[in-house]
This record gives C-alpha cells, sequence and structure tokens, in this order.
C-alpha cells in the first residue's frame, strides 16, 4: 500500500484529509451503502466529485467500508478478551500472527498490564476453549495467557462518529439508512451462504451486486436477496472507518473496572453515554466491566480518569492501559499509523467442518 510504514512516525502530507473528505467519511458512518447520487446531494457534491475524492482516500487505506457480523449477532455467538504475555523477541511476530486469524476481531499492542489484548468471536465455548488452549497458547513466545468472556456488548464501535456535519445533514443521511434499519432484534443462525456473502463484504461494504455476485458464483438476485435478508434480520453491520490518526482522537485507551452487581446497569448507561467511549463490556472475571475509549492525547487519559470517578463513583479502576499499536481493527490489519493493509474478514465460523456435498 502507497505510503505504508510498519512503525510508528509521522504521517504523510498525502494521508491530509480536508473537510469534504471528512464530511464523506461521516456521510458513510451514517448511511455506508447510500448511493453517491444522494451523499452528493446531502453534502452539496456532484456524485462524481464524492466518489472520485472517496476513491482516492480508500486507495490510499486512510479510509474504508467494511461489514462485519453485527453486535446483535456476536451476542448470539461467544466473544471474549484474550490477553497475551509473550517473550519481547516474538511480541511483534505474535500479534501479527494472531492478526491473521479470523477468530480475531482486533489484535493491540498494549503499555500496562499485558503485551497483547485480542478480541475474539468463536461459534461457542468449545470452540473458544480450542482457540484459546489448542492455538493461542501454542504460539511460539507466548508465555502467558488469560481470557475474559464477555456477557454482553452494551455499545459498540458501530455508533462512533466523526463530527464533520451539521445536525441536518446527519438527520437526512439517517433517513436513508432507516430505509434498511433491521426489523428484528435478535438474528437468527445465518446459514453457509449468508457467512460467504458476510465475508465477501468485509473487503468492501460498498461492493454492488454485481461484483458480489461474480465474486460467489451466484446470481445477483440470490444476493439481492440474502442481503436484504441479513439488512432486515439486523444480523450485517456496515461500518465506515478512518485511519485513527487523522481523526482527532489518536489515542486508544483501555480500562477495566469493577461495579457491584445491583449497580452495573446505572453505571454502564452512564458510561456508554461519554461521546468518547467505542466499546463497553460487561465481562466475566476479578473485572466485570470493560471499556475502549478514543481520546485526543495521552494526556486526556487522566481527565477520562476523573470524568469516570465524578459520573460513576461506584465504578472502582481495576487496571488502565495505553495501546501502543492497534495492529487489527474489525478484520483488518493496519499499519503503524492505522491505515487499512491487509483483509482478514472475521470468520467465528471458520473452524466448524465443511458442509457435505450430496
Amino acid at each position: 500500500m502507497d505510503n505504508a510504514t510498519d512503525g510508528i512516525g509521522v504521517k504523510d502530507s498525502a494521508d491530509e484529509l480536508d473537510e469534504t473528505d471528512l464530511a464523506i467519511a461521516h456521510a458513510l458512518q451514517i448511511a455506508p451503502r447510500a448511493s453517491w447520487t444522494a451523499v452528493g446531494e446531502v453534502l452539496g457534491l456532484s456524485a462524481v466529485t464524492a466518489a472520485r475524492r472517496w476513491g482516492r482516500i480508500s486507495q490510499r487505506g486512510t479510509a474504508w467500508v467494511t461489514a462485519t457480523g453485527s453486535p446483535a449477532l456476536w451476542r448470539s455467538l461467544c466473544n471474549a478478551f484474550v490477553d497475551v504475555d509473550c517473550e519481547p523477541a516474538e511480541r511483534g511476530r505474535v500479534a501479527l500472527a494472531l492478526a491473521r486469524d479470523p477468530r480475531t476481531k482486533s489484535v493491540m499492542e498494549v503499555a500496562g498490564g499485558r503485551d497483547i489484548h485480542v478480541n475474539v468471536i468463536a461459534h461457542d465455548l468449545p470452540a473458544l476453549s480450542r482457540f484459546v488452549l489448542g492455538h493461542v497458547s501454542g504460539l511460539p513466545g507466548v508465555v502467558r495467557v488469560n481470557t475474559q468472556v464477555n456477557t454482553r456488548i452494551l455499545t459498540a464501535g458501530n455508533d462512533w462518529r466523526l463530527d464533520a456535519l451539521s445536525r441536518a445533514q446527519q438527520s437526512r443521511l439517517q433517513s436513508l439508512a432507516d430505509g434498511t434499519a433491521p426489523r428484528t432484534a435478535v438474528p437468527g443462525p445465518l446459514g453457509q451462504p449468508d457467512r460467504e456473502l458476510l465475508l465477501a463484504l468485509a473487503v468492501d461494504g460498498r461492493l454492488p451486486v454485481t461484483d458480489l455476485a461474480e465474486r460467489l458464483g451466484t446470481s445477483q438476485t440470490s444476493v439481492r436477496r440474502r442481503l436484504a435478508r441479513l439488512e432486515r434480520s439486523g444480523a450485517v453491520a456496515f461500518r465506515s472507518e478512518i485511519a485513527q490518526h487523522l481523526t482527532g482522537w489518536p489515542v486508544t485507551s483501555l480500562l477495566w473496572g469493577r461495579v457491584p452487581v445491583a449497580r452495573r446497569r446505572q453505571v454502564c448507561e452512564r458510561l456508554g453515554r461519554m461521546p468518547d467511549v467505542r466499546l463497553l463490556t460487561a465481562t466475566s472475571g476479578e473485572t466485570n466491566v470493560f471499556l475502549s475509549a478514543w481520546l485526543h492525547s495521552v494526556d486526556s487519559v487522566l481527565d477520562l480518569e476523573d470524568r469516570i470517578g465524578a459520573e460513576c463513583p461506584e465504578l472502582e479502576i481495576a487496571e488502565h492501559g495505553i495501546v501502543l499499536r492497534t495492529v487489527k481493527r474489525q478484520g483488518w490489519i493496519l499499519d503503524g499509523l492505522g491505515r487499512r493493509r491487509e483483509c482478514v474478514p472475521i470468520d467465528p465460523w471458520c473452524d466448524l467442518p465443511e458442509p457435505s456435498v450430496t
């Protein structure tokens, strides 16, 4: 990928996004598969200009649209956080090996408490056990593995937004997105064809039906029907992502906390309303709440703790970590500046037996 770097460094001038680029990215966060004609009308651009600008920044890897299972679908499976300690010389290789596993949603190298923090999705508890005990623990250089099961996803990164559009523009785009809003709350199990469609959309969440049909070797009618079913059931989540260093919130903070069970719902409601919180889950283990936040600076970490202390005094912060590098986010391996580099679609079903052919 052009201008990519394997380490943390100074961003290339080609990465710079102007106000129009950011507006397009924000528009696609709200309505990821909206037509360029519709996006252009809201932003005061021609469809050709909107498409050309998006194509340029997407090709550079600074912004992209992907698709994954929705938080509702993931809740029906088995989510976990796996913290890995390893020999210093093997840290980078272990992180990359974990990132290239389709069962991982995100992989981060962390300062504080653990070397690598991994968000995992498996189709059930036995599959999670096979991943942790049979795979992660056997990687060369791994010396310690700790696992916490996510008992509930409360806030997900799908809801995080840039601040580049007016309220009126956001409202108009939301009306476009609401046209395909899910009508059921709990997605049912996905069959093999639906899972294949979900994986194909991970590479580019804006792929037209014609391209999807060609990739999957099926008819456009079949793809259109399956895609409508995934959207209607709420099984798929389309996400417009942007390289973190361009968002104005370049620092990722991870926080593990304890709260009395009787107060957890109220505390989590308050935490979920904080605009910099991207991920909030209830977990098993010594701590029962985990959150991930994007912050303006390292100095903002203390401000976050102060705000949590003031608004959620029942919450005891057990540990706070800073992400040194996000190796993988939502199915994409990233470079040192957070630009997309290699797609490894999230596939919790990858260790299921192949369907028999009759």
